[in-house]
């Protein structure tokens, strides 16, 4: 089997990410936690560094457009950006 790297991250608090990323990683999952605060470019540079699949990301809306957007502008936009919980209506960090 082989395992896909996935960085996690967040733009605000890193609560949610950081159980998220033990959850997933007690799962066999290869996480790259890079904790909270993060801007979208600190992101998708860590993306690029861990050579990631993924980008797993607990942000509000236009954080992710930028993080996409970074992605295209920087040659990934094979990595796939996520936001961390996708219900709908769920609060998001700010």
């Amino acid at each position: 089997m082989v395992r896909q790297r996935v960085v996690l991250g967040s733009t605000g608090d890193d609560e949610r990410a950081s159980g998220a990323a033990r959850r997933l990683r007690d799962e066999g999952q290869e996480i790259v936690y890079v904790g909270g605060h993060q801007t979208p470019e600190q992101l998708v540079h860590a993306a690029i560094a861990e050579d990631a699949v993924a980008l797993l990301v607990d942000a509000d809306a236009q954080a992710l457009a930028r993080i996409t957007e970074l992605c295209i502008e920087l040659g990934v936009a094979e990595v796939l950006v996520t936001p961390l919980d996708v219900r709908p209506g769920a609060p998001r960090s700010p």
